[in-house]
């Protein structure tokens, strides 16, 4: 039997951790383009990992989880990284409306931290520093995320999504 991918397991924690007050959707992933020259290629793009919502906000959110120090990303559209290009042009897209709150939910697991990057904070970060991955310590140097509270199980873990949403609207809706 294959292990699990330890992105979908953080993202099944996450899901599980939704209080059944708050609505949550993941959108599908979607085959991408059709190009004639390699017969058929698909990809999963979609523009986020989840979307919530509890009666006030509209969270778009983007999961992501690493084991060693760092996390990289894509400066341009040649760039290969974690986090994808497309992914924050979306979550830029997203961040423009009225009661929506967009971001990253980022687990570093040699830490055990885990926080939510607002999107509007991202250009920010990436231009504070010259490389293509930024750690622990250039997150919480050059943004103000909110460490989300967690719960560890046996060997899952379970997020204190209540929480967090109350602090979504104390720091950034105030």
């Amino acid at each position: 039997m294959a292990k699990r991918n330890e992105g979908k397991i953080f993202e099944d924690n996450w899901k599980k951790s939704v209080p059944e007050s708050v609505f949550l959707y993941r959108p599908p992933d979607a085959a991408q383009s059709f190009d004639y020259s390699t017969k058929l290629r698909f990809s999963s793009r979609s523009p986020c990992d989840y979307i919530m919502y509890d009666g006030e906000i509209l969270f778009c959110l983007e999961l992501k989880t690493v084991s060693g120090k760092s996390i990289s990303f894509e400066r341009t559209k040649n760039d290969k990284g974690i986090i994808h290009l497309y992914q924050i042009d979306s979550l830029k897209k997203f961040g423009k409306y009225k009661n929506v709150v967009s971001g990253l939910i980022i687990d570093f697991r040699k830490t055990d931290n885990t926080y939510f990057l607002n999107i509007k904070d991202w250009d920010n970060l990436i231009n504070s520093i010259i490389k293509k991955s930024f750690n622990e310590d250039d997150l919480l140097k050059y943004t103000i995320p909110i460490l989300i509270k967690k719960e560890k199980l046996r060997v899952n873990y379970r997020y204190n999504i209540d929480f967090f949403i109350k602090q979504v609207k104390n720091t950034l809706l105030s």
